[in-house]
């Protein structure tokens, strides 16, 4: 039994990987490329060590079923696939795949070349579309969460200030984090900085950003005056620390108005 799922699982890493080659060779107009021997071998390593163990699992909790056997088997299949999307996201689509094609050859080996009834083949057929369709419905599900995901970070400036602003994280002795209702609050010294033990918000923007003065009296900034930066990341021996960066003021040379320290800088100073 396990040398015959070690040939399906082999069989099935084939038809993977020529697929690969197939949009390679439309794409690119090339017929060979090392990539796709690597391709090959991480597919039949994962067939291996996750699809042949799901298989055989697959036949003991289906070995009893007679009309439902198929349909059940390739939700095991594909549900049990679907999984590794909360363990390795960006691959989960292409395991998916590899699992249905597992799932189809093994059965294509096991088939004893008997033509089922028609309703037996549309029953068949509506389990498998539906067993594919399930975990992609799932993935695009999770992944609309994702992308509805906020940040809720609210930023203190020293009236006047324009230019380049660096919030670097994760700074173990940074001040304790204050928070107003469901914001984290940054305050940005006069240099153009701040630090916070906080990792970085993730998801669609939808931040507040204020000018405050000596006296603590604050004026919302117009979004028109907030240009986004990104964020990076530094690290070195034993240490790594990533930062956050935006722009601030309504005047086109606003970044050489205020250059905060480099992160090096900031890190030599506050660690």
């Amino acid at each position: 039994m396990l040398g015959f799922k070690i040939k399906t699982a082999l069989q099935a890493s084939i038809l993977f990987t020529f697929g690969f080659w197939l949009l390679f060779f439309l794409s690119e107009g090339e017929l060979f490329s090392f990539f796709l021997i690597m391709i090959f071998f991480y597919c039949f390593f994962g067939n291996v060590i996750y699809g042949v163990p799901v298989s055989l699992l697959s036949e003991v909790f289906t070995k009893n079923l007679a009309i439902w056997r198929f349909p059940a088997a390739a939700f095991i299949h594909t549900i049990l696939a679907a999984v590794t999307y909360f363990i390795m996201e960006g691959f989960a689509f292409y395991i998916l795949i590899a699992s249905v094609l597992f799932f189809l050859v093994d059965e294509w080996r096991k088939w004893d070349r008997e033509m089922p009834g028609g309703w037996r083949i549309a029953l068949n057929a509506a389990g498998l579309l539906i067993a594919c369709l399930l975990p992609m419905g799932g993935f695009w599900m999770l992944q609309q969460a994702d992308l509805e995901e906020k940040t809720h970070d609210l930023y203190l400036i020293p009236k006047g200030y324009a230019g380049q602003v660096r919030i670097v994280h994760e700074i173990e002795n940074a001040p304790v984090p204050v928070t107003e209702g469901k914001y984290d609050v940054f305050r940005v010294n006069d240099r153009g900085y701040a630090i916070t033990s906080l990792p970085q918000s993730e998801g669609y923007i939808d931040d507040l950003y204020y000018y405050v003065d000596e006296k603590g009296k604050r004026e919302a900034i117009s979004e028109s005056c907030i240009s986004y930066g990104g964020s990076g990341g530094v690290q070195g021996d034993g240490y790594e620390y990533s930062y956050t960066y935006f722009s601030v003021g309504c005047d086109e040379n606003m970044d050489d108005q205020g250059t905060s320290p480099g992160i090096e800088d900031i890190l030599y100073e506050e660690v």
